[in-house]
């Protein structure tokens, strides 16, 4: 019996050649659609849970809600958190373990290189246990000094894994200068399913910090990521309730933010400005970005929300396919009404029936799963690139894809055949017979109607979000961020601190090179430096401003000059006046020492100024500086769109300067780097440099957006394709079972462009019904996506995108019915009448 289903429908298949091709063709599609989303799904979701005991790991996030100060949100913690939340929840954690990740210098004889270094607690591989290939896990990182690295760094740094007591030159750990360092232990490379991104890992040493530091002996300043190995029993919740509980009544914050927000902090509860997030290991990757806010990760962050969009974008271009075989198998339904007729009459039940058409659909979709595979397997390499990932198709060393892949071409066969099997085995032979075919039914045509119009809604909604996503990410590339972002050159000059200013003369020599200026960061580095400023005067309102919180850059001579920012009013910093510089005083002076400030715009209005010509002149002080407003510029961009404007002073402090803003005059971008490379190398030729262009790192900022639109534009184009070879091949039957009357209407006087508006129309108003569905639904899903950006554009856009969509939409429906149409309404009448 089953070997008569399969060839049967091995037969139809081929038989109908057009309609099977249309058929395979759209399956393909969404299917390939599902393994490409499928393998994309499976690595997201899979970090970190190749390490032991996974389940019991958690990480804390921090967040500061302080008043009159937008949420600082990040996944780093503060210093001494680890160790007081450790020692007070001991019924609740086995350890904990503090990593801090920098770049440091590394030299293996005459080469030199620029890495990232992991620094960690001694706890740390009681916490990930990390599989060694060389050392151990109880010997290998258990005192200071210690250092484990992967198989590829030995490899890279040695040629070879066994280099168990080899040195490397690591420059500059903490307050240290070089030290040699031998290396206790080798790894196994992580997996790139992980948000550790450890290469080199250094026994942390809070001796070589010095005391009252801002990365470990701080309560305030969150600079480490802190994570907690769990006993076996305790949940993520239950930890942190834990935690709620010790920062409510246990802790020393309550004590602290009374004297930082003073009355504002009565009776209210630590958790009312500070708060502690515990998020599970396995969870990192894909929800650590909702508290990262603009420091980011160990790793680039995975998106939960990206996961669920996608996979019900692939799940509707596979609805769309599915749609097309119901509609096909439905609308050539007279074409087999004998056959199944002739079925019943010799004995077949309507089961059995049901059953050879729904083998007909699962043989089909694993037809199109085949080429689905194929065609995976040709794009991969460039799904890969739009994505970042490294993703494999191996379906015969990975049993478990195989299996999902075959299940789900099972479901999709019988899902998409259910319909068609009941309504083809319904027929009654009697009247089928009688008849010599089968009259097609008002409900099958108004049920394919339904199908199209789903069909195009689809389409027609996935097509307006992608042209929303593409016009939000051109906005946020494009938009004034106010100031010149073009023909910088950004230089690290963090390890030439004391040859930074030879450095600024030898560039300025250079004729490509029209200005050096130092800052603190570049535009798009963001640390989230923040101090408490305290106006003396009243604001233009006669208040008295209490103390608030302010983020900080430290600027140089000439940088807002370099990057095209004017004042709005008051001044710039200069070099004519002597007190626009921060100059330190010896710790035994009390008085504070004066220095200069500029403010922008927000900040002014922060601070109740109305106009900014009104804090000119004002004063401002924090714990070490006074400083006098010497001028108000306008509020730019100095991060991401993405996480808006803050409130921001502009000081001139020397000490914190650690990049070097190249403004240049040429287009001969390599030979520039080979110059400013050369002058590197003569100056500081004992770290590598570090250069980048500021144009890529605005960029950078919005890969996501970018990666998401390219996503978006892909499955939009592979649904629109399916649904219209559903409406090439609906068009095809129609115009099949009307060529009597297409000839008879010729007869009687009908010329072809009649012939084809009629068919035009007949199939324009499914695909009008379908935008008047898919408007208001891709407007609220678009609106409700536009809410994460604090600056986007503008609402009223979707209507004409939404317009412009419907129009390109019933444009590509004529084109594709239309010249089907014409084909047939040219042909002789006379052969159109002897059609039957």
């Amino acid at each position: 019996m089953f070997r008569n289903y399969v060839i049967t429908a091995w037969r139809n298949i081929v038989k109908n050649g057009v309609f099977s091709a249309i058929n395979i063709f759209g399956l393909a599609v969404g299917l390939m659609s599902c393994i490409l989303i499928m393998l994309f799904v499976r690595a997201e979701t899979g970090y970190d849970k190749w390490l032991p005991q996974s389940d019991q790991v958690v990480r804390i996030h921090t967040a500061y809600t302080m008043p009159d100060r937008q949420p600082f949100l990040t996944v780093r913690s503060p210093g001494r958190i680890m160790e007081a939340v450790r020692d007070y929840a001991r019924a609740e954690v086995e350890t904990g373990v503090r990593l801090i990740q920098w770049n440091l210098t590394i030299r293996k004889g005459e080469n030199i290189f620029d890495e990232a270094i992991t620094m960690a607690d001694g706890s740390f591989l009681d916490v990930f246990q990390l599989p060694f290939v060389h050392g151990d896990r109880q010997s290998s990182f258990s005192q200071p000094m210690h250092l484990v690295i992967t198989e590829a760094l030995a490899n890279k740094y040695f040629g070879r894994t066994d280099v168990i007591g080899e040195t490397l030159s690591v420059c500059c750990v903490g307050s240290q200068g070089p030290v040699d360092v031998a290396i206790t232990g080798v790894v196994k490379d992580l997996p790139s399913e992980t948000h550790l991104d450890i290469n080199m890992l250094f026994y942390l040493q809070p001796a070589l910090f010095p005391p009252g530091n801002n990365v470990l002996d701080t309560w305030t300043s969150v600079n480490v990521y802190t994570y907690f190995k769990l006993k076996p029993q305790v949940s993520a919740a239950q930890f942190q309730e834990r935690i709620s509980y010790w920062l409510d009544n246990e802790s020393p914050f309550g004590q602290m933010f009374q004297q930082i927000i003073g009355d504002k902090a009565a009776d209210r509860k630590v958790t009312d400005f500070f708060n502690i997030k515990v998020m599970k290991l396995t969870d990192l990757h894909l929800n650590a970005k909702q508290d990262a806010g603009n420091l980011g990760d160990l790793s680039p962050m995975g998106d939960a929300n990206l996961i669920r969009t996608f996979s019900i974008v692939a799940l509707i271009v596979l609805i769309i396919a599915g749609i097309n075989f119901m509609n096909l198998a439905t609308a050539k339904a007279g074409k087999r009404a004998k056959e199944v007729a002739m079925r019943k009459v010799l004995g077949a039940s309507r089961g059995q029936v049901a059953v050879q058409f729904l083998s007909e659909a699962v043989i089909l979709v694993f037809v199109a799963l085949l080429f689905a595979v194929a065609a995976s397997e040709l794009i991969l390499p460039f799904y890969n690139q739009v994505i970042g990932k490294n993703l494999q198709l191996q379906l015969f060393d990975d049993p478990s894809l195989l299996l999902a892949l075959m299940s789900i071409a099972t479901l999709v066969g019988i899902l998409a055949g259910i319909y068609p099997a009941l309504y083809l085995s319904r027929f009654l032979p009697g009247h089928i017979l009688k008849a010599s075919k089968a009259s097609e039914s008002a409900s099958s045509a108004k049920m394919r109607g339904v199908l199209v119009v789903t069909q195009f809604a689809a389409s027609i909604t996935l097509v307006v979000a992608t042209v929303v996503v593409y016009g939000q990410t051109l906005y946020s590339t494009m938009a004034d961020v106010g100031f010149t972002s073009n023909d910088k050159l950004i230089l690290n000059v963090r390890t030439a601190a004391d040859r930074a200013e030879r450095l600024r003369q030898e560039l300025l020599s250079l004729p490509q090179v029209n200005s050096v200026t130092f800052s603190s960061e570049a535009p798009t580095q963001d640390d989230e430096n923040n101090d408490q400023f305290r106006l003396l005067e009243p604001n233009d309102y006669g208040d008295v401003v209490e103390p608030m919180f302010l983020n900080y850059h430290n600027m140089d001579f000439g940088f807002f000059e370099a990057y095209k920012v004017k004042p709005i009013a008051g001044r710039l910093f200069s070099e004519e006046f002597g007190t626009d510089r921060i100059i330190h005083a010896p710790e035994t002076q009390e008085e504070k020492l004066q220095a200069s400030i500029i403010l922008n715009l927000t900040a002014v209005k922060k601070l109740g100024f109305s106009a900014p010509e009104s804090i000119i002149g004002k004063t401002l002080v924090n714990q070490s500086h006074q400083f006098r407003v010497i001028g108000v510029i306008p509020d730019i961009h100095f991060r991401s769109m993405k996480f808006g404007i803050r409130a921001t002073v502009f000081m001139l402090n020397p000490e914190r300067f650690r990049v070097a803003n190249i403004a240049f005059n040429t287009q001969d971008l390599p030979a520039l780097v080979r110059k400013v490379e050369e002058i590197w190398q003569r100056n500081v030729p004992q770290h590598p440099i570090n250069l980048q262009f500021l144009s890529e790192m605005m960029a950078a900022q919005y890969q996501d957006e970018r990666t998401t639109a390219h996503l978006f534009l892909a499955f939009s184009v592979l649904a629109i394709i399916v649904a219209c070879l559903g409406l090439y091949g609906l068009s095809a039957f129609t115009v099949e079972r009307r060529t009597k009357e297409i000839g008879i209407r010729k007869v009687m006087g009908a010329s072809v462009a009649d012939i084809v508006k009629l068919l035009i129309w007949q199939f324009s108003k499914p695909v009008m019904l379908a935008n008047i569905i898919a408007w208001p639904l891709a407007t609220y899903f678009m609106l409700t996506w536009l809410q994460a950006f604090p600056y986007r554009i503008d609402a009223w856009w979707i209507a004409p995108i939404c317009l412009g969509v419907g129009v390109l939409s019933l444009v590509i429906a004529w084109l594709t019915v239309g010249g089907n149409a014409a084909w047939v309404a040219r042909r002789n009448p006379v052969h159109a009448l002897r059609y039957e």
